[in-house]
């Protein structure tokens, strides 16, 4: 039902490093504006030293679309773009997203 509404979840971490969903948005574009979104809001203080890295499954213009939104909201040392590999690949699937501060 979810896949045929286009619903896409936008997870993220809890404390002790579990997976949970923490929104969700009916199409891709909404959701990583959300994406966006609850990663500034949860970005550390010292977010201007930090390094904002954006993992992609098959998805360079995505990954290049978040990289542009970061650019232009948040205050960073350095954002880089790479392909996921491994377990990472299986968690955000065929041209899905991974943020990490």
């Amino acid at each position: 039902m979810a896949s045929a509404l286009k619903i896409k979840p936008v997870m993220g971490s809890t404390d002790d490093g579990n997976i949970c969903q923490l929104d969700q948005a009916r199409g891709m574009n909404r959701a990583l504006i959300k994406l966006v979104e609850q990663v500034i809001e949860e970005k550390p203080p010292d977010s201007a030293e930090k390094v904002l890295a954006i993992s992609h499954c098959n998805c360079p213009a995505r990954a290049q679309v978040l990289k542009e939104a970061f650019e232009e909201r948040m205050k960073l040392a350095k954002i880089v773009v790479l392909d996921t590999a491994g377990v990472s690949s299986m968690y955000a699937n065929d041209g899905g997203v991974i943020v990490a501060v």
